[in-house]
């Protein structure tokens, strides 16, 4: 069988802290995990996401956009669409 989890909430919750303990633990009961990164404002991880959207667009980059004039909610709002 396969399973999903879709770990959400406000920034400084615990989401990569969480998913970093989930993936040190199928580690080591020998389980397979794929861990992917949505969240384009993550500053660093202690796991390696197979899949990560920072490589697509980052917070910084839709904030520093002197265009746009997006502030950080704004921002993740652009990031995500």
């Amino acid at each position: 069988m396969r399973y999903g989890q879709l770990v959400i909430g406000p920034a400084g919750c615990g989401k990569s802290t969480y998913c970093s303990t989930i993936a040190k633990y199928c580690e080591d009961a020998r389980r397979v995990v794929k861990v992917v990164n949505l969240d384009p404002a993550a500053e660093a991880f202690d796991y390696q996401p197979v899949c990560d959207i920072r490589d697509l667009i980052h917070l910084d980059d839709a904030m520093e956009d002197e265009d746009l004039h997006y502030g950080p909610n704004g921002g993740l709002v652009f990031c995500l669409e």
